[in-house]
C-alpha cells in the first residue's frame, strides 16, 4: 500500500505519518518534484539515494515505478501536492489518498507554536492565508505533466487544432489533444480545465479524510486507530460495500420528494434487478408534483393509503418477478434504507432470504422481528469511510 497524505499548512500530515511509521511499520518515501538533496546523488532513473535504497524520488513516475513492484510493502509520503502527479499516482489499485484538515485558526496558532519553536520569524494571519491559498488553489495554467496526463487515460492522443503546451526541460512543446472533452478522473474532468488542478479539488476527493481539530497528538492517534487506514475495503470493496454503494446510485435516480432509496437484487454476486422510489411509470415524478401527499409535506406514516410512490424494495422485487426470486437460492436484497414494514412483508412473501441494509428507518424494530420470525438473516453494513459513498465530493 501506498499513501498519500495532503492537506493545507499546519493541517497535522507529518503527525498522521508518524503514525503510520512508528505504529504500523510504514517506510517514509519523500518527493521533491526534480529537486534534488545536496546530501543525496540522483541516479539515472530520476531516483535520489542515500547508498542504502532508494527513499527520494524527483518525478511521479520513477516514484510509481518503484512502489509498484513492492506494492505489499507500505509507504507513506506526504509531499506530493500536484493533482496531475496524484493522478498518476491514484490510478493504481494500492494507492490511498488521505487528506488531513483543520480550521484556519486552529492551524494558524499550530503554525505560530511550530515558528517560536523552530527559531523562525511570526507570520500574521493575513501572510499565513496568503501562504495557505498559494498552496491550495494555485493552478498548472498552461497545465504540466499533460503528455504524461494523456498518457495515464489509456486514450490514444490525435491530431487536432486544440493543443496545449506541456512541460519540458528543452523547450514547451506542443502536445494533442483528444478532440473531445477526456474524461481523466474524478479530479480532473478535462486536461485543458486548468482552473480544476489545484490541491483544494484534490482534497475533496480525497479516500479518506480526517478533521485534525484534537488538542493532543494522543486524541488523533485514537482517532487514526479507529479510522483503521489498512482496512483492506479502502482499497478493495468487499461484495456486501459493492452493492452497498450500488443501491447509494440507484438512490440518486428517486424521484420522491421524502427520501432517496435505492435496492439491488442479487444472486451469485450478479444484479438481477435494481429499483428506487418514485411514482410509477406514466405518472407524473413525485418531484414535479405527481404525489400530493409527498409534494404537501405530510409527516411520515400519515396517510400512507395516499401515498403515490412505489418503494425502492417494490420496484426491484417487481422488476425481477416472483418466479425469478422464488425459483433461486441465495437471492441477497440490498437497500440503502432499512426496508419499512409494508416492503419487508414483500420480501417475506417472494422468497429472499437475506436483507442487507445501511441506514435505518422509523420501524427497524417491527421489520426485523419479521424477518426473525420469517428466518431471513438480516445484516447492517455501512462502507468503512464515508467519501466512498456515491454522490460524495
Amino acid at each position: 500500500m501506498f499513501i498519500s497524505i495532503i492537506g493545507p499548512t499546519a493541517s497535522g500530515k507529518e503527525e498522521v505519518a508518524n503514525y503510520l511509521v512508528n505504529k504500523l511499520g510504514f517506510t517514509r518515501i519523500y518527493f521533491v518534484a526534480g529537486n534534488s538533496h545536496s546530501t543525496a546523488t540522483v541516479n539515472g532513473n530520476g531516483v535520489e539515494t542515500d547508498g542504502e535504497e532508494q527513499r527520494v524520488f524527483t518525478t511521479a513516475k520513477h516514484l510509481i515505478n518503484f512502489i509498484t513492484p513492492r506494492w505489499r510493502q507500505n509507504f507513506v509520503s506526504t509531499d506530493i501536492t500536484s493533482p496531475v502527479d496524484l493522478y498518476l499516482m491514484w490510478k493504481r489499485p494500492f494507492v490511498l489518498v488521505v487528506g488531513v484538515d483543520a480550521p484556519m485558526g486552529t492551524r494558524f496558532k499550530r503554525y505560530c507554536a511550530k515558528a517560536a519553536n523552530t527559531g523562525h520569524g511570526p507570520l500574521t494571519l493575513a501572510q499565513f492565508v496568503e501562504m495557505d491559498d498559494a498552496l491550495l488553489y494555485r493552478c498548472e495554467d498552461p497545465p504540466t505533466n499533460v503528455a504524461a496526463l494523456v498518457a495515464a487515460s489509456d486514450l490514444e492522443p490525435q491530431l487536432t487544432s486544440e493543443t496545449i503546451l506541456s512541460d519540458s526541460p528543452m523547450q514547451p512543446v506542443a502536445v494533442p489533444l483528444p478532440p473531445q472533452a477526456v474524461l481523466l478522473s474524478p479530479i480532473i474532468r478535462n486536461a485543458a480545465d486548468a482552473h480544476e488542478l489545484n490541491l483544494k479539488r484534490v482534497l475533496s476527493s480525497a479516500n479518506v479524510t480526517i478533521a485534525n481539530t484534537f488538542a493532543t497528538i494522543a486524541e488523533l492517534h485514537k482517532h487514526l486507530d479507529h479510522l483503521d487506514l489498512l482496512n483492506p475495503e479502502r482499497l478493495r470493496p468487499s461484495w456486501d460495500t459493492y452493492f452497498m454503494l450500488l443501491s447509494e446510485l440507484a438512490s440518486h435516480r428517486a424521484n420522491c420528494m421524502k427520501r432517496k432509496v435505492g435496492c439491488i437484487l442479487v444472486k451469485d454476486n450478479q444484479i438481477i434487478a435494481t429499483g428506487y422510489n418514485g411514482t410509477p411509470k406514466g405518472i407524473t415524478n413525485c418531484n414535479e408534483g405527481g404525489c400530493p401527499r409527498c409534494n404537501d409535506g405530510t409527516p411520515c406514516g400519515v396517510s400512507l393509503d395516499h401515498c403515490l410512490c412505489i418503494h425502492a424494495e417494490e420496484n426491484a422485487l417487481l422488476e425481477a418477478g416472483r418466479g425469478r426470486v422464488r425459483n433461486a437460492t441465495g437471492v441477497v436484497l440490498y437497500c440503502n434504507t432499512c426496508p419499512c414494514l409494508g416492503c419487508a412483508k414483500k420480501i417475506v412473501q417472494v422468497g429472499v432470504k437475506v436483507v442487507v441494509y445501511s441506514k435505518g428507518y422509523g420501524m427497524d424494530q417491527l421489520t426485523l422481528k419479521l424477518f426473525k420470525e420469517a428466518n431471513i438473516v438480516v445484516r447492517q453494513h455501512t462502507p468503512p469511510t464515508l467519501s466512498m459513498e456515491i454522490g460524495s465530493p
